[in-house]
Protein backbone atom coordinates (compact mmCIF):
# COMPACT_ATOMS: atom_id res chain seq x y z
CA UNK A 1 0.00 0.00 0.00
CA UNK A 2 1.27 3.45 -0.96
CA UNK A 3 1.06 6.20 1.66
CA UNK A 4 0.99 9.70 0.20
CA UNK A 5 1.79 12.45 2.70
CA UNK A 6 0.60 16.00 2.04
CA UNK A 7 3.43 18.42 2.82
CA UNK A 8 4.03 22.16 2.78
CA UNK A 9 7.48 22.68 4.33
CA UNK A 10 10.96 21.16 4.25
CA UNK A 11 10.45 19.99 7.82
CA UNK A 12 7.26 18.15 6.85
CA UNK A 13 9.06 16.49 3.94
CA UNK A 14 11.83 15.33 6.27
CA UNK A 15 9.26 13.96 8.71
CA UNK A 16 7.29 12.18 5.97
CA UNK A 17 10.41 10.54 4.52
CA UNK A 18 11.65 9.48 7.97
CA UNK A 19 8.30 7.93 8.89
CA UNK A 20 7.77 5.87 5.76
CA UNK A 21 5.88 7.94 3.20
CA UNK A 22 6.05 6.40 -0.28
CA UNK A 23 5.08 9.65 -1.97
CA UNK A 24 4.62 13.28 -0.99
CA UNK A 25 2.16 15.74 -2.45
CA UNK A 26 3.75 19.17 -2.26
CA UNK A 27 1.46 22.17 -1.83
CA UNK A 28 1.58 25.71 -0.54
CA UNK A 29 -1.19 27.38 1.49
CA UNK A 30 -2.81 24.27 2.92
CA UNK A 31 -5.06 26.59 4.95
CA UNK A 32 -7.05 27.13 1.73
CA UNK A 33 -6.74 23.54 0.56
CA UNK A 34 -3.42 23.90 -1.21
CA UNK A 35 -1.99 26.03 -4.03
CA UNK A 36 1.03 25.76 -6.33
CA UNK A 37 4.34 25.92 -4.42
CA UNK A 38 7.30 28.00 -5.54
CA UNK A 39 9.85 26.71 -8.04
CA UNK A 40 12.59 26.89 -5.39
CA UNK A 41 10.53 24.80 -2.98
CA UNK A 42 9.73 22.27 -5.71
CA UNK A 43 13.40 21.92 -6.66
CA UNK A 44 14.53 21.35 -3.07
CA UNK A 45 11.64 18.97 -2.34
CA UNK A 46 12.36 16.96 -5.50
CA UNK A 47 16.04 16.64 -4.58
CA UNK A 48 15.10 15.44 -1.08
CA UNK A 49 12.58 12.92 -2.40
CA UNK A 50 14.83 11.54 -5.15
CA UNK A 51 17.66 11.02 -2.65
CA UNK A 52 15.31 8.83 -0.60
CA UNK A 53 13.43 7.00 -3.40
CA UNK A 54 10.20 8.80 -2.55
CA UNK A 55 7.87 9.96 -5.33
CA UNK A 56 6.73 13.58 -5.52
CA UNK A 57 3.46 15.04 -6.79
CA UNK A 58 2.95 18.80 -7.12
CA UNK A 59 -0.30 20.72 -6.81
CA UNK A 60 -1.23 23.03 -9.69
CA UNK A 61 -3.76 25.51 -8.33
CA UNK A 62 -3.31 29.25 -8.83
CA UNK A 63 -5.49 30.36 -5.89
CA UNK A 64 -7.81 29.23 -3.14
CA UNK A 65 -11.57 29.24 -3.56
CA UNK A 66 -13.51 27.37 -6.20
CA UNK A 67 -12.19 25.27 -9.07
CA UNK A 68 -13.78 27.28 -11.88
CA UNK A 69 -10.86 28.96 -13.58
CA UNK A 70 -10.85 32.11 -15.69
CA UNK A 71 -8.64 32.43 -18.75
CA UNK A 72 -6.03 34.22 -16.62
CA UNK A 73 -6.16 31.49 -13.96
CA UNK A 74 -5.82 28.86 -16.64
CA UNK A 75 -2.88 30.63 -18.28
CA UNK A 76 -1.10 30.68 -14.91
CA UNK A 77 -1.68 26.94 -14.52
CA UNK A 78 -0.26 26.24 -17.98
CA UNK A 79 2.83 28.36 -17.38
CA UNK A 80 3.41 26.72 -13.98
CA UNK A 81 3.25 23.25 -15.53
CA UNK A 82 5.70 24.26 -18.26
CA UNK A 83 8.16 25.59 -15.68
CA UNK A 84 7.75 22.77 -13.16
CA UNK A 85 8.16 19.97 -15.72
CA UNK A 86 11.89 20.76 -15.75
CA UNK A 87 12.22 19.99 -12.02
CA UNK A 88 12.00 16.21 -12.35
CA UNK A 89 8.76 15.67 -10.42
CA UNK A 90 6.65 12.53 -10.88
CA UNK A 91 3.04 13.77 -10.94
CA UNK A 92 0.98 16.91 -11.45
CA UNK A 93 -2.20 17.28 -9.36
CA UNK A 94 -5.06 19.52 -10.50
CA UNK A 95 -8.82 19.73 -10.99
CA UNK A 96 -10.94 22.06 -13.14
CA UNK A 97 -14.73 22.38 -13.01
CA UNK A 98 -17.40 24.25 -14.96
CA UNK A 99 -19.88 26.76 -13.55
CA UNK A 100 -22.44 23.97 -13.10
CA UNK A 101 -20.01 21.70 -11.22
CA UNK A 102 -19.17 19.24 -13.96
CA UNK A 103 -15.66 18.31 -15.04
CA UNK A 104 -14.15 20.94 -17.34
CA UNK A 105 -13.06 18.39 -19.88
CA UNK A 106 -11.32 20.87 -22.20
CA UNK A 107 -9.19 22.40 -19.43
CA UNK A 108 -8.35 19.00 -17.95
CA UNK A 109 -7.35 17.61 -21.33
CA UNK A 110 -5.26 20.69 -22.18
CA UNK A 111 -3.33 20.51 -18.91
CA UNK A 112 -2.85 16.77 -19.25
CA UNK A 113 -1.35 17.17 -22.71
CA UNK A 114 0.89 19.98 -21.50
CA UNK A 115 2.08 17.90 -18.53
CA UNK A 116 3.02 14.90 -20.69
CA UNK A 117 5.06 12.76 -20.25
CA UNK A 118 4.51 13.38 -16.52
CA UNK A 119 1.51 11.57 -15.06
CA UNK A 120 -1.51 13.52 -13.86
CA UNK A 121 -3.85 13.22 -10.88
CA UNK A 122 -7.31 14.74 -10.33
CA UNK A 123 -7.71 16.12 -6.81
CA UNK A 124 -10.76 16.60 -4.59
CA UNK A 125 -12.32 19.19 -6.87
CA UNK A 126 -13.96 15.97 -8.08
CA UNK A 127 -15.99 15.79 -4.87
CA UNK A 128 -17.88 18.96 -5.82
CA UNK A 129 -19.35 17.18 -8.84
CA UNK A 130 -22.92 16.03 -8.09
CA UNK A 131 -22.99 12.37 -7.05
CA UNK A 132 -25.15 11.44 -10.04
CA UNK A 133 -22.52 12.87 -12.37
CA UNK A 134 -19.41 11.40 -10.79
CA UNK A 135 -19.33 8.12 -12.71
CA UNK A 136 -19.49 10.03 -16.00
CA UNK A 137 -16.69 12.32 -14.76
CA UNK A 138 -14.66 9.28 -13.72
CA UNK A 139 -14.86 7.89 -17.25
CA UNK A 140 -13.91 11.29 -18.66
CA UNK A 141 -10.75 11.20 -16.52
CA UNK A 142 -9.97 7.69 -17.76
CA UNK A 143 -10.48 8.73 -21.39
CA UNK A 144 -8.21 11.78 -20.94
CA UNK A 145 -5.53 9.56 -19.41
CA UNK A 146 -5.43 10.41 -15.70
CA UNK A 147 -3.43 8.04 -13.52
CA UNK A 148 -5.19 8.62 -10.22
CA UNK A 149 -8.22 10.22 -8.58
CA UNK A 150 -7.94 11.66 -5.08
CA UNK A 151 -11.40 11.72 -3.50
CA UNK A 152 -13.13 11.98 -0.16
CA UNK A 153 -16.15 10.15 -1.57
CA UNK A 154 -18.48 12.94 -0.48
CA UNK A 155 -18.62 16.55 0.74
CA UNK A 156 -15.48 17.87 2.44
CA UNK A 157 -17.24 18.18 5.81
CA UNK A 158 -18.45 14.58 5.79
CA UNK A 159 -16.83 11.63 7.56
CA UNK A 160 -14.88 9.53 5.05
CA UNK A 161 -16.19 6.37 6.72
CA UNK A 162 -19.72 7.46 5.79
CA UNK A 163 -18.61 7.62 2.15
CA UNK A 164 -17.42 4.04 1.71
CA UNK A 165 -20.36 3.16 -0.53
CA UNK A 166 -19.52 5.91 -3.01
CA UNK A 167 -15.80 5.17 -2.83
CA UNK A 168 -16.58 1.54 -3.58
CA UNK A 169 -18.71 2.54 -6.59
CA UNK A 170 -15.84 4.58 -7.94
CA UNK A 171 -13.42 1.66 -7.56
CA UNK A 172 -15.82 -0.75 -9.29
CA UNK A 173 -16.48 1.70 -12.13
CA UNK A 174 -12.79 2.49 -12.54
CA UNK A 175 -12.29 -0.92 -14.11
CA UNK A 176 -8.68 -0.80 -12.97
CA UNK A 177 -8.00 1.99 -15.47
CA UNK A 178 -7.48 4.71 -12.85
CA UNK A 179 -6.36 4.43 -9.23
CA UNK A 180 -8.89 5.58 -6.63
CA UNK A 181 -7.03 7.13 -3.69
CA UNK A 182 -9.13 8.09 -0.64
CA UNK A 183 -8.18 11.13 1.40
CA UNK A 184 -9.57 13.76 3.72
CA UNK A 185 -9.77 12.77 7.38
CA UNK A 186 -7.44 9.80 7.05
CA UNK A 187 -4.47 9.46 9.39
CA UNK A 188 -2.05 6.81 10.66
CA UNK A 189 -4.47 5.90 13.45
CA UNK A 190 -7.63 5.22 11.41
CA UNK A 191 -6.25 4.12 8.04
CA UNK A 192 -6.29 0.43 8.97
CA UNK A 193 -10.00 0.71 9.75
CA UNK A 194 -10.56 2.00 6.22
CA UNK A 195 -8.42 -0.73 4.67
CA UNK A 196 -10.33 -3.37 6.62
CA UNK A 197 -13.51 -2.13 4.99
CA UNK A 198 -12.00 -1.84 1.49
CA UNK A 199 -8.48 -2.80 0.34
CA UNK A 200 -7.41 0.48 -1.26
CA UNK A 201 -3.95 0.42 -2.84
CA UNK A 202 -3.12 4.05 -2.03
CA UNK A 203 -4.09 6.43 0.79
CA UNK A 204 -3.55 10.18 1.28
CA UNK A 205 -3.40 12.64 4.17
CA UNK A 206 -1.50 15.29 6.08
CA UNK A 207 -1.04 12.83 8.97
CA UNK A 208 -0.91 9.54 7.06
CA UNK A 209 2.56 8.70 8.50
Amino acid sequence: MIKEAVVETVQEIEYAIKHGADRVELCDNLSVGGTTPSIGMIEIATEMCKANNVEIAVMIRPRGGNFVYSLYDFEIMQRDITAIKRCGIDYFVFGCLTDDDTLNEWQMKTLKQLASPKQVVCHMAFDQIHLQGQIKALHQLIDIGFTRLLTHGGPADSDIFDNLNQLGKLVVNSGGDIEIMPGGGLNKFNVQKLLAAFPFQEVHGTQIV
